[in-house]
């Protein structure tokens, strides 16, 4: 999977996948706005993706690609 690069906070690299369907609401088709709060003990960093009308859609793991 190809990941697009997002300079993060603290110079983090974040990676999310270049495919943006992972953004894209399947009720609606609209853009879901990224939440980075998203994280569990254990798991690490999780990036969720909420349409404003619809709620969750995707849960992306931004490190995925490093394990």
């Amino acid at each position: 999977m190809d990941f697009e690069r997002i300079n993060g906070p603290d110079g983090l690299e974040i990676r999310v996948p270049s495919d943006e369907s992972y953004r894209t609401c399947a009720e609606c088709g609209g853009d879901c706005e990224p939440d980075p709060a998203v994280c569990a003990d254990g798991f690490g960093v999780r990036i969720a993706w909420i349409c404003p009308r619809h709620g969750l859609q995707t849960i992306a793991d931004p490190f995925e690609d490093l394990r």
